[in-house]
């Protein structure tokens, strides 16, 4: 728990509507998948965790007027209205609603949510440094199908005038002291409360939503399997140039979803990354403006009347470093990398791996040269293709 909780405690009213609006890349996974997983446990003490899924995604897409994924299911009214049903059936509970796709909702869409909503309500915004966002979120960019190189995409998003359908809620999510603003014009900024992450203590966040809710410490738990960490830059840079091919190639819309994705992306993820491998840099111009708006936003939430959890301090840059251009050897794709997101996109053509020969089978494709790996990919997925 926080040194820095409210002293009067953060206990909210029963019957309370707890709308938690992410942003993304504010540990919005991992607290969902610690409320799911707790659904069981939470009945005795007057807690309901919304809907069925661990993310109720294309329920929240919908309520906010966005599109679905590149090739993904799309996003349906039915689904917000079934969510609304449970919502509404939960009576006295303190009920718990998180989607990091509330985010992007705009001012009318802010106040449609909160009155099909009804009830008192308590949003909350977890929060973390921006100089530590804004790359992870290029990378969830690049991953819906963008093929923007990182620099270029900064240049955009700090221009005085964006390029029209260039992740256009970008700054509608990520712009903090706004975001509260357009949420507290609905609930009033007394029912509004900004958790400043603590990159020290990832378990911290559980705690904060546990006292919120009346949870006993220890309810919600981290989910180590659904780790949603970031790519290394040579990783996401396979992602980038897929997107090329993709772009350029008469494919159906789902290939992007389902190999990409769900395949390569997923597959990836399985890897634990050298520490020497290069990471993403944000250049130097960069960081000095992202260093003057972290500030920016840390006076305007300090004075905007807001309930703050943590120290907002924590969400200030850290120092500006220089930093040199990378380079094509830091993007260099090792064997086992390319491999490995092979593997993942020829598993999503219907390779099973649930029983002892599949798994042979499995083992094979991990020992089986890059190049002999790139001929099976593309034969599988002509094959698949042809057959549509």
């Amino acid at each position: 728990m926080s040194d820095l909780l409210p002293p009067d405690g953060l206990l909210l009213p029963e019957g309370t509507r707890l709308i938690h609006v992410g942003p993304p890349k504010t540990a919005t996974t991992s607290l969902q998948a610690a409320f799911h997983e707790a659904r069981p446990r939470l009945a005795p003490y007057g807690v309901h965790y919304a809907g069925t899924r661990r993310h109720e995604m294309l329920a929240a897409i919908a309520a906010v007027g966005g599109k679905g994924f590149l090739g993904g299911p799309e996003p349906q009214q039915d689904a917000w209205a079934e969510l609304l049903t449970d919502i509404h059936g939960a009576a006295d509970q303190r009920v718990v609603f998180s989607s990091e796709y509330l985010a992007q909702a705009k001012p009318p869409r802010v106040r449609s949510i909160t009155e099909q909503i009804g009830g008192h309500q308590h949003v909350v915004l977890t929060l973390r440094p921006l100089d530590k966002l804004i790359p992870s979120q290029w990378q969830q960019y690049v991953q819906t199908g963008y093929a923007i190189a990182y620099d270029d995409w900064l240049e955009a998003m700090f221009s005085p005038s964006p390029p029209k359908g260039l992740t256009p809620t970008f700054w509608t999510r990520h712009h903090h002291d706004r975001l509260a603003a357009r949420w507290a014009a609905e609930v009033g900024e007394e029912n509004v409360t900004v958790v400043v992450l603590d990159s020290r203590d990832h378990a911290m966040v559980l705690r904060v939503f546990e006292a919120m809710v009346g949870l006993p410490d220890g309810t919600l738990a981290l989910q180590d399997d659904l780790s949603n960490r970031s790519l290394t830059l040579a990783e996401i840079e396979i992602v980038r140039e897929f997107n090329r091919i993709y772009k350029a190639s008469d494919w159906p819309s789902d290939v992007h979803f389902r190999y990409l994705r769900n395949g390569v992306v997923r597959n990836l993820r399985t890897r634990q990354p050298d520490r020497s491998e290069p990471k993403i840099v944000t250049p130097t111009w960069a960081q000095e403006r992202i260093a003057e708006l972290s500030q920016e936003v840390v006076d305007n939430l300090r004075a905007s009347g807001v309930r703050v959890v943590g120290d907002l301090d924590g969400l200030l840059a850290g120092p500006v470093v220089p930093a040199e251009p990378q380079t094509d050897d830091d993007r260099a794709v090792s064997a086992e990398v390319a491999a490995l997101a092979l593997a993942g996109a020829i598993a999503q053509t219907g390779v099973p791996a649930t029983d002892a020969k599949a798994r042979r089978a499995w083992r094979t494709v991990r020992q089986t040269p890059t190049r002999d790996l790139v001929t099976l990919a593309r034969k599988r997925m002509r094959r698949r293709l042809a057959r549509r």
